[in-house]
């Protein structure tokens, strides 16, 4: 259990939530770990008494922006703006608390950039070095990141990105992928080019880094101890921080004209920038210097588990390379994935999950924030579920909280004429509370919003069974009464970092105004105003309707967009496809790569081999003989050292399936 004295070594605390790029409205996951998170452990500080400033804003540079710009035919800072402007919304329609809400465009931030990257480069951290990089002779451009795309090596999934395969998470670089294109002309005429590239010097600084980690280590969760760990254990490598790209801050060192800042190399100084320009526009500069270089500061992290390594180890690295004595990042708040139902990856574009605006539409935020923050990942991915929203905001947060301050409130009012009655707080009441209290400081400064929203809820069990076990209505017993309405008053008061519209509802009811968290021990006095039922019970069947219309109406924009965009293919071009009926001779799992089987095509004539992420969609004995429909002239590729001499036609949706024949025929029919 925290002491008093612990509590009192911060004076000041310093939230920052992750940056959702610009690119795109965040799906739910992505507040859920990041925002929404930071928000609590804002008005949880503020509640104890401390100065606190929560800063964010929207990642608004980098190829994924660029290139999300260039399919719409749209500037870069357009989309930008645009996404900017609908995530502000979000964040007012979430009652999210945060201070500085920015943009990584904003001039503070971009001068900022700069300065730190020569105090960097000054200080021997910075060095510039000659590679390879895929370029486009069709485009004439440099493709970097999600302008190149290819089949992963890793799992075999088509249209893996140039710095990452969607499908299996792993990272990655241009030149590792199969049979490269073009992601914005198709093209396969590409070369891969000399040019210069600025680095980070994460080995040189590895000792240092190694001196911080150390100091913190044992207050860290485990999922930062384990990524953070790893990464050290292999030794950190330089890390390019410019790229071939016209969108971006541009690079401030000698002879780097033509480079911009590589996104992850400037998001996360966002949070300096974002503290110095809150104090710009409230009339002062120093203080922000009060949340970066004074040891009292207590600074967290929220954000989700693949940002872990940008929070412990390249954003102190940045830090400690500038000189300049930077207070380093304490506490990281790393939640696991959210994923949607099935385990499924979000995608607006697939119809694949809820997104924040939409949620917003179809459900009252304040039951967004609770189901979100009760569920949110803290030792394992969850996956969303129907099941789990209507037993978390119905039976949970409806019908065991709110009943309770709702039942006990609305029994004092009407049995002691609006007035709380003289009495004594039952020692186990006030026992009880108490020990939720300290149960709950622990929790913050662990990091676990789940477990704090649980520990609450159990109070609120807790408060209904008492009351049920006490029977005041058999003998209006004031101690009881009274010290059902403390329980109730102090569950108001700690639920108000996760759902604060509910608690402002409770404050009513009190007549409680501005309180603190000293506040949940004070014993209410004075009059009730007339309760009124807090919540609504939510029809979850009705929600999932909602969610589908808008699923299958996004489907049918995106199906028109994409007819009407897609390209043109010369029949000369298709006549040089050759496409045959072909049958599975023979299947075999591939024991260096989870998703994928190496399968013998029987074509007419002879067998080719192919490599192909069918697992998760085909069993061996599915597969086993079953007519395909292949290409067959395909360049042959090497995957997981096995030659792919062929490509098996599919449809993809919901699901994948493979194309076959509605007849019966024989291998090596052409297809015409």
């Amino acid at each position: 259990m925290k002491t008093e004295l612990d509590r009192k070594k911060k004076e000041r605390v310093l939230v920052c939530s992750a940056w959702p790029y610009a690119s795109g409205v965040p799906h739910l996951g992505n507040i859920q770990t990041s925002l929404l998170s930071g928000g609590v452990f804002s008005r949880y500080y503020r509640l104890q008494g401390y100065p606190v400033l929560h800063v964010s804003g929207s990642d608004a540079h980098g190829t994924r922006i660029e290139y999300e710009a260039e399919k719409r035919e749209i500037e870069p800072r357009e989309l930008a703006v645009e996404t900017h402007e609908k995530i502000v919304d979000i964040i007012e329609s979430f009652d999210i608390d945060i201070d500085n809400y920015t943009i990584t465009t904003n001039p503070t931030h971009k001068e900022f950039v700069r300065e730190i990257y020569r105090q960097m480069d000054d200080n021997g951290y910075i060095f510039e070095r000659s590679e390879e990089r895929a370029y486009c002779h069709d485009c004439e451009r440099f493709l970097a990141d999600r302008f190149i795309e290819g089949t992963c090596p890793n799992c075999g999934a088509e249209e893996a990105h140039g710095n990452q395969c969607d499908s299996c998470g792993e990272l990655l670089e241009p030149e590792e992928l199969i049979e490269p294109h073009c992601a914005m002309c198709g093209g396969t005429n590409i070369e891969f080019k000399s040019t210069n590239h600025w680095y980070l010097d994460l080995e040189k600084l590895q000792p240092q880094l190694e001196k911080y980690v150390e100091s913190h280590f044992d207050e860290w969760q485990d999922n930062v101890k384990r990524f953070t760990g790893r990464m050290l254990e292999d030794g950190l490598e330089p890390r390019a921080i410019t790229r071939d790209i016209e969108w971006g801050i541009k690079a401030p060192f000698n002879g780097a004209d033509d480079k911009v800042i590589y996104v992850w190399a400037e998001a996360a100084l966002g949070y300096v920038s974002a503290t110095i320009e809150y104090f710009k526009k409230e009339g002062g500069v120093s203080p922000w210097k009060d949340y970066w270089f004074d040891p009292g500061t207590h600074q967290i992290y929220t954000h989700a588990k693949d940002n872990i390594p940008f929070h412990t180890l390249l954003f102190p690295g940045q830090l400690l390379g500038s000189g300049q004595g930077y207070h380093l990042p304490d506490q990281i708040s790393a939640g696991e994935y959210l994923n949607w139902v099935g385990g499924k990856t979000f995608s607006k574009s697939k119809g694949v999950g809820l997104f924040a605006d939409d949620a917003a539409d179809i459900m009252d935020p304040v039951f967004w924030r609770f189901y979100l923050l009760y569920s949110r990942p803290e030792k394992k991915d969850v996956e969303f579920s129907w099941k789990e929203l209507d037993k978390t905001v119905n039976n949970i947060f409806i019908d065991n909280v709110s009943n309770f301050i709702n039942r006990v409130t609305s029994f004092a009012h009407s049995k002691f004429d609006g007035s709380i009655p003289d009495g004594e707080i039952e020692d186990e009441v006030k026992t009880r509370v108490r020990a939720v209290v300290d149960n709950l400081e622990e929790l913050f400064e662990s990091g676990s919003l789940s477990g704090a929203l649980r520990e609450i809820c159990e109070l609120g069990n807790y408060g209904n069974k008492y009351f049920q076990r006490k029977r005041p209505w058999d003998n209006l017993n004031e101690d009881v009464v009274l010290s059902s309405l403390y329980a109730a008053k102090a569950l108001g008061i700690m639920l108000s970092p996760f759902v604060p519209s509910f608690s402002q509802d409770v404050y009513r009811i009190f007549g409680v105004t501005d309180p603190t968290w000293d506040s949940i021990f004070e014993v209410p006095s004075g009059t009730l105003k007339e309760p009124q039922p807090l919540l609504n019970k939510q029809d979850v069947d009705e929600i999932r309707d909602k969610y589908e219309e808008i699923t299958r109406e996004r489907a049918k924009k995106t199906e028109e967009e994409t007819h009407m965009s897609t390209a043109k293919v010369s029949f000369d071009d298709f006549s040089a496809m050759d496409i045959r009926v072909g049958k599975v001779a023979e299947v075999e799992k591939m024991p260096s790569a989870d998703r994928l089987y190496k399968l013998q095509v029987d074509v007419g004539g002879g067998e080719l081999q192919t490599i192909s992420g069918l697992k998760k969609h085909y069993s061996i004995e599915e597969l086993q003989d079953k007519r395909v429909i292949v290409l067959t002239n395909l360049e042959p590729a090497t995957i997981h050292g096995e030659r792919s001499e062929c490509m098996l036609l599919a449809a993809e949706g919901e699901s994948l399936s493979l194309l076959t024949t509605d007849k019966e025929i024989g291998p090596g029919a052409s297809i015409a």
